[in-house]
């Protein structure tokens, strides 16, 4: 009982590590064994702290209440069974990771958390940095190549996650890219200058990678993640030096260096010009005008089942799914994370979820504009910069939903219990 914190935590790793290259099922026993773990701990040691579940949480609670009732009521419950075996294993390991970071004794546990979620993510990108200018082979449709030249054909990264696909690796570095923010604001704070360069430049290797995973919905994710990041940065400029004018030149320089180098990345690269044109391009695209079609029958099941929504779960959506479809357009969900939870969990479960987001930006703002401590504040800061990211990415994909990204964005989430609120008049 003495190290069954180290021990927790060394599940905790473990779990994120093994993401990176094993099946759901292995990766699901594994955070099963880190739920137990805690609930351990919860029942058997004595507590020196008092867990209070904040607001955000209590919504969340409800949201996974509605998706009960939903399993219930859904007219294949054997299929819909199996589907919320896998929300409950991710609902679990949410609140006992919350639980876990709780224990001020836990809080030296983030920064080296994050450091190898940091290491993880970079060893991902330039697997896929490798894979895109080796070349790989499609093992599905990845684009339309009717409608563009040879040589404007991407090719597009996967790195080592499975099911192997790029949108997935999108998505996972997608939802690892605010560790690097975390980083590096981190390390300038404590004077480290070169440590946070170093960070800096794992950041621009990651964003480089997804941008060679060639996932359209990544790129979109980028329009909330880089604006909230530039917006953030002028406010703290000026609130700390008063103006931009004021900042040193080498510091301008930097940033404009940062942008050119990004710009002329993507302009010396006729393919991934060519893929950032094909968003605008809607039904002349196939990908594009395959997803609007499932929209189309994923909107009308959600009318039919507005209020418990049809069951969770990807095999209890094909099943019916098929009977709205259009002829020769498959689907395995609906390419959008709120869609697909109001079409199976239903309008008041869609509702909880968005109401589970919105408070908790608005819970990570409050920190960073009331906080006194400035990791906590880099800490909800980078949460901010994941919610936006991802749920911006999951306006038009449904990786989310695969446990990857699930257990990576629930754990960095969890990370906010380790805040001291005795201090923040936050119920």
């Amino acid at each position: 009982m003495d190290n069954i914190d180290g021990i927790i935590f060394f599940s905790l790793l473990l779990l994120l590590f093994c993401s990176i290259a094993l099946e759901s099922q292995y990766l699901g026993a594994i955070s099963l064994i880190f739920s137990f773990l805690v609930i351990f701990k919860l029942l058997f040691k004595e507590k020196t702290y008092k867990i209070k579940f904040l607001l955000y949480e209590k919504i969340y609670f409800i949201f996974f209440l509605f998706v009960v009732v939903s399993l219930f009521a859904s007219s294949l419950f054997a299929l819909s069974l199996h589907g919320f075996i896998k929300t409950f294993i991710y609902v679990l390991f949410f609140y006992s990771a919350s639980i876990f970071f709780s224990d001020p004794k836990n809080k030296n546990k983030i920064l080296p958390l994050i450091l190898f979620v940091s290491i993880l993510a970079s060893y991902e990108s330039f697997v896929a940095i490798i894979q895109n200018y080796r070349g790989v082979d499609e093992i599905s449709g990845w684009q339309d190549m009717s409608r563009i030249n040879p040589e404007e054909v991407i090719s597009r990264a996967y790195g080592t996650l499975k099911p192997y696909n790029p949108n997935l690796l999108a998505g996972y570095l997608l939802c690892a890219l605010s560790s690097f923010i975390y980083l590096i604001f981190y390390y300038l704070k404590n004077y480290k200058k070169r440590v946070a360069l170093i960070f800096f430049a794992l950041f621009l290797i990651n964003l480089i990678a997804i941008i060679l995973t060639g996932c359209r919905g990544a790129y979109l994710g980028f329009a909330l993640f880089f604006p909230i990041l530039f917006f953030a940065l002028i406010y703290y400029i000026h609130k700390t030096f008063g103006s931009i004018k004021n900042i040193k030149k080498r510091y301008k320089n930097i940033f404009l260096a940062f942008v050119i180098g990004v710009m002329s990345f993507i302009i010396i690269h006729p393919a991934l010009l060519k893929r950032i044109e094909s968003i605008f391009a809607f039904r002349a695209d196939s990908s594009i005008s395959f997803r609007l079609n499932v929209y189309e029958a994923c909107v009308r099941m959600f009318l039919d089942n507005p209020i418990l929504g049809i069951g969770v779960g990807n095999q209890n959506f094909r099943e019916i799914y098929g009977l709205y479809m259009k002829t020769g357009f498959d689907a395995l969900g609906s390419y959008c994370v709120f869609l697909e939870l109001g079409v199976e969990s239903g309008i008041f479960a869609l509702i909880s979820f968005i109401l589970f987001l919105i408070t908790l930006i608005k819970y990570c703002f409050y920190v960073c504009k009331n906080d006194d401590n400035v990791n906590q504040k880099i800490l909800a800061f980078s949460v901010i910069l994941l919610i936006a990211s991802t749920m911006g990415h999951g306006l038009f994909d449904t990786v989310w939903f695969r446990p990857q990204v699930q257990f990576l964005f629930w754990t960095m989430i969890a990370l906010l219990k380790s805040i001291d609120y005795k201090n923040l008049p936050i119920k």
